[in-house]
């Protein structure tokens, strides 16, 4: 019996105040929070907010999705190359004989292999 005394008699409470001091002291550092806040924070890590903005519908069609690489905030300033492409502007029958017509294949080495195999193969039409 005096053995339980004498473990409840003990004060557990010391280590408990050194440990709420410990947490009650405030660590400094430069990067921003995330938590939400009244005033808003400008800062080299944060990039700022626009204007909200609402498209047309024939506006939207246009625009870049929000899951596209230029999205990214160290993307920002890079000029990305592997946007879509209008790849039926102005596609010709002028443009495609320029590309792939007879006197074309007849400049290049290649062309003229290209030319020789078509002659061999039989076909009437050499180029396009």
């Amino acid at each position: 019996m005096s053995l339980a005394r004498g473990l409840f008699s003990r004060p557990a409470v010391q280590p408990v105040r050194v440990i709420a001091q410990a947490c009650s002291q405030r660590m400094f550092s430069s990067l921003p929070s995330l938590r939400p806040s009244i005033t808003p924070l400008t800062s080299a890590f944060r990039r700022p907010t626009a204007t909200p903005f609402t498209p047309s519908t024939a506006d939207a069609a246009d625009m870049v999705p929000t899951s596209a690489i230029t999205e990214h905030p160290a993307m920002g300033a890079m000029q990305v190359r592997c946007g879509p492409r209008n790849t039926m502007n102005r596609n010709t029958r002028l443009i495609q004989k320029r590309r792939h017509g007879f006197i074309s294949r007849m400049k290049t080495k290649d062309g003229r292999k290209i030319v020789a195999r078509r002659r061999a193969k039989g076909r009437k039409k050499l180029g396009v």
